[in-house]
């Protein structure tokens, strides 16, 4: 009955139900691979538990694949009586050392070994030099495990393979015992299977805010993923264009644009971003954002259009920056066009039954790309519509009237605004 009472208590969901300690532990795992948390706090506790089960743990490490445009794993390290001692984030960007070269991982990897063991208490000759670091320590066994997660990443070499290595050293005299290296083989595959529950939800929306954006991912995640699945919103919305990036497309490599083409739309993205902003979409050389008018409150209201012009200024000086850099260098400069208009739009779901976009759609989103389109001939690369202009009740005092202009499919001419 206390047995009962406890895998209640210890997994709610009553879908596993413990008969012993070790089998709590299961439970645990079991629960927590379901109802999310993080690695990071599943790795601790399961290293704490491991503890209170009497497994003689000395040290856990673990590293886990990311499918991030920054970061390529992440890697933890806990030590019993300290707790997490290490929590690093491996980029894309970093080149391995030697000592990456030089260990027991690597080796794993590079020869597709999944289980690698190493009594560290035998006084013989180790053949990695961190093992002897862990001996020097007072280590006395060591196992390494890796799982792959099977997410079949198109790019197989060994820094790209997607799954989990564990590795777990015992300072116990004589090193780990035979009952908890029975135990240990079956609980850490368990381990493993909850870790990839949770990381897999992580990497999804992880992926998801990459491509499409925070608010759009978590719409998205949240089930709202029917074709026809519109809700109507008012909001700022914000339209950049990159001048020059056809003609210099014809004469530069194709690395070297790819290149210069992220280096500006940082500049564009990072101040919408910062300022809460939407991005929703890239369009070779511009791009939409939105600021959504969640209030009808007059002063927020005039907030937030202030910060949409804002952003549209720092867009433009982080170009500037970037611009003189580039001269600077010899190299090819671009310019930046911003359209600012406001109206109410329809954002969700369209598409084919098996092709979706989350996107906004309606006649405010034809204007402001229109909008855009008269810089050349208003000779400025900022301008705004009255609509918007009227909104910000005089958060753009520093714009002034262009008239009235013409936009194709629009049957009145409407005002505009441009930088003084």
């Amino acid at each position: 009955m206390g047995s009962m009472e406890t895998a209640n208590k210890e997994n709610p969901s009553g879908q596993f139900q413990a008969s012993d300690d070790h089998e709590e532990l299961f439970a645990w795992l079991i629960d927590a691979g379901l109802t999310g948390s993080t690695v990071r706090e599943l790795f601790t506790e399961f290293c704490e538990r491991l503890i209170k089960q009497g497994v003689m743990l000395k040290r856990g490490n673990i590293a886990l694949s990311a499918i991030h445009p920054q970061v390529s794993a992440f890697m933890y390290t806990w030590r019993r009586g300290e707790g997490l001692v290490t929590n690093t984030n491996f980029l894309h960007s970093d080149v391995p050392g030697e000592g990456w070269f030089a260990s027991p991982f690597f080796f794993m990897l590079t020869n597709k070994l999944t289980f690698l063991h190493r009594p560290l208490a035998t006084g013989g000759e180790l053949d990695f030099p961190v093992l002897v670091e862990f001996r020097d320590e007072g280590m006395t066994d060591w196992f390494c495990q890796i799982f792959d997660f099977g997410w079949g990443f198109e790019n197989q070499t060994m820094e790209h393979q997607a799954g989990l290595i564990t590795s777990w050293a015992s300072d116990r005299e004589g090193g780990f015992t035979e009952e908890e290296f029975r135990f240990l083989s079956r609980v850490i595959p368990v381990f493993g299977l909850a870790a990839k529950g949770i990381a897999s939800f992580r990497t999804a929306r992880s992926v998801l805010e990459t491509y499409i954006g925070r608010e759009t991912s978590r719409k998205v995640l949240s089930g709202q993923v029917r074709r026809g699945s519109v809700d109507s919103i008012n909001a700022v919305l914000l339209f950049a264009d990159l001048k020059g990036f056809t003609s210099l497309s014809d004469t530069m490599g194709q690395g070297d644009l790819v290149e210069m083409l992220d280096h500006y739309l940082d500049c564009m993205a990072s101040p919408i971003e910062a300022a809460g902003g939407e991005i929703l979409k890239f369009m070779g050389d511009g791009m939409l954002a939105t600021f959504e008018l969640s209030s009808t409150d007059p002063h927020e209201v005039q907030a937030i259009c202030e910060t949409a012009l804002q952003s549209a200024e720092r867009m433009m000086e982080g170009v500037d920056t970037l611009n003189v850099k580039r001269r600077d260098k010899g190299k090819s400069t671009m310019g930046l066009d911003i359209a600012l208009h406001v109206g109410e739009v329809m954002y969700g779901n369209v598409g084919s039954e098996t092709r979706l976009d989350f996107t906004v759609i309606g006649p405010a989103v034809n204007e402001v790309n229109r909008i855009e389109a008269l810089c050349d001939v208003l000779g400025t690369n900022l301008i705004a519509s009255g609509d918007f202009v009227r909104t910000s009740r005089g958060a753009a005092s520093n714009l002034r009237s262009c008239g009235y202009h013409e936009l194709r499919g629009v049957r009145e001419p409407i005002e505009l605004f441009c930088r003084s």
